[in-house]
């Protein structure tokens, strides 16, 4: 077989994959709209909410006595914060371009 050809056909096939796990992720907000549903994706939420409130130094010293009850929870010391962080870094771009987004649709 052709390599142009080949190589076409597995670009084809690798925007079809992308795209799909794209739709199926998105499938729910298709279904129910803009809700976050389970605890996790709250809980994360509220982390960049707090981070982009209060920046990442208030971050990393976090006590968040809403989870874990009735202990709490050192979140700073107990997350892997690159979710907040790259959530709060696009949330600070578009608001920069002066797109009225929400934390929510980031």
């Amino acid at each position: 077989m052709d390599p142009m050809i080949k190589g076409l056909i597995l670009g084809f096939v690798v925007l079809l994959s992308l795209w799909s796990a794209y739709d199926i992720r998105l499938g729910a907000v298709r279904v129910y709209g803009k809700v976050i549903h389970e605890f996790d994706p709250w809980f994360n939420y509220r982390a960049t909410e707090y981070l982009v409130r209060n920046g990442a130094k208030s971050f990393f010293t976090w006590y968040d006595d809403e989870v874990w009850y009735p202990l709490g929870r050192p979140v700073g010391t107990t997350i892997y914060p690159g979710l907040q962080f790259t959530a709060a870094y696009l949330y600070y771009f578009q608001q920069s371009l002066g797109w009225g987004m929400s934390l929510n649709d980031v």
